[in-house]
């Protein structure tokens, strides 16, 4: 026990140093260039329930600064208003749009196009789950490039202009954006504010994104080992995807279709990348109490933990070395199985009062690389053109100590219950309630209340 939690220190440290130092020696900001040609965008927007968020999503996605694109809502057998709330905000007539038939999926009910809005389209289908409404939409869609929305997801206005730039790389064959928190983030006169405010749970959410694309998603990308590309906001080549047989139905569909990207490039040997787009930002509102981030955050672990167990074997052989270090020692290693060592060696010391000299220095390590990583990632944060007031900031980062000791602990329980889980074989929606009051497409604050 003693040798591994020496190990897995040194491992730890090592992981820690990549992260402070990559992104703060080889970020770049892209600056945005209008003059390239706009390849054509499908953005997919799978909906279940969504009857409180979807008018958010719309309104954010008709101010976007891009012609080229279309949107498909994906109607996936919802059992409240949300195929009526379409009906509404759209004025749906029957479009004879037919689908590839490349991919499969529940049967689709009805296609049909807004005469309000020519280039939104809504699915409506029989239940199948996320993934298979994501299929649904992939076979449906005419566009080179498809990107993946959640329904409570709000795009930037310049979001689409990044994505496209990125894409005229032709290295580059998927690519995850920034997704910021919605709450406390306001629309004053076209310029969203964003303020560090709210409960407690909600900055904790704030200061964990902030940390998690600006630094973690930063460095991974350096390394073209990208494990996740956020579902809430995901842009693909529609090729690849309909290549690697689209998205699986399973607890996690982003984590899952990013790593069957990485296992179709090494198969083929391509020479292509999947990277984090930091300035291609939307907007999501996060749980605001902690039965639904319990339950956010339960369907996530769960997702890491199938395909630990999908993937496990295969690393070696089908990914890349940088993808399998960053997704088994970082990502199961020091996310999950420490979690159960570390809980392990908390009580034991407690219990016989040895090692606590130990369990102190490591405590106090832990502090010391958490603030220097939250202060990186504050400081790209306002590189990359987000608007905290200095105060804020401040704010943040003390806040971001406090919470190592407070949030951080219910993630630890949630990553041990969540790996228990697992195996109770649940692959539905995950349903997370949301109040659909968090909007940056309205001159009102963001709900955080």
């Amino acid at each position: 026990m003693q040798y591994f939690l020496y190990l897995t220190t040194i491992v730890f440290l090592v992981f820690q140093l990549l992260y402070t130092v990559i992104p703060l020696l080889f970020s770049k900001v892209k600056k945005l260039d209008e003059t390239f040609d706009e390849k054509s965008i499908s953005v997919l927007v799978p909906a279940y329930n969504e009857e409180l968020t979807i008018k958010n999503c719309i309104d954010a996605m008709e101010g976007l600064n891009y012609q080229n694109h279309e949107i498909i809502i994906i109607n996936d057998g919802s059992k409240d208003s949300t195929l009526s709330k379409l009906e509404e905000l759209l004025e749906l007539v029957p479009d004879n749009r037919k689908p590839d038939k490349k991919l499969t999926y529940k049967s689709i009910k009805g296609i049909y196009r807004s005469q309000l809005y020519p280039h939104i389209f809504v699915i409506d289908k029989h239940n199948g789950g996320k993934a298979d409404s994501l299929n649904a939409g992939i076979d449906c869609a005419n566009a080179d490039i498809v990107i993946t929305l959640d329904a409570d997801s709000m795009l930037e206005v310049n979001s689409l202009k990044y994505v496209n730039q990125y894409f005229h790389d032709e290295a580059i064959i998927a690519l995850g954006g920034t997704v910021k928190i919605v709450q406390g983030a306001e629309r004053k006169d076209g310029v969203i504010v964003e303020k560090f405010k709210g409960k407690g749970l909600i900055k904790s959410q704030i200061i964990n994104y902030v940390h998690g694309f600006y630094v973690r998603k930063l460095t991974q990308s350096f390394f073209n080992s990208i494990v996740v590309i956020s579902g809430a906001f995901g842009a693909f080549y529609k090729d690849i995807l309909v290549e690697v047989n689209g998205f699986r139905s399973t607890v996690g569909e982003d984590i899952d279709i990013t790593l069957k990207i990485h296992k179709y490039m090494k198969a083929n040997k391509l020479k292509k990348k999947l990277v984090y787009a930091p300035e291609a930002v939307c907007y999501t509102e996060c749980p605001e109490n902690l039965k639904n981030f319990y339950k956010q955050r339960i369907r996530w672990q769960k997702a890491f933990v199938d395909c630990i167990l999908i993937y496990w074997s295969k690393l070696s052989q089908k990914f890349t070395v940088g993808v399998s270090l960053f997704f088994a020692i970082d990502g199961f290693i020091l996310g999950t199985f420490t979690a159960f060592t570390t809980i392990f060696y908390i009580i034991q010391a407690l219990l016989s009062g040895d090692n606590l000299m130990q369990a102190l220095i490591l405590f106090l390590v832990t502090l010391v690389v958490n603030a220097v990583q939250i202060i990186i990632s504050l400081y790209l944060c306002k590189k990359y053109g987000s608007n905290y007031s200095f105060f804020d900031y401040v704010k943040m980062f003390l806040f971001s100590q406090y919470e190592l000791l407070t949030y951080r602990n219910i993630l630890l329980y949630i990553n041990i219950v969540g790996t228990f889980k697992y195996f109770d074989n649940d692959e539905g929606w995950g349903f997370v309630e949301r109040k659909g009051v968090a909007s940056i497409s309205q001159n009102v604050a963001a709900s955080s209340q």
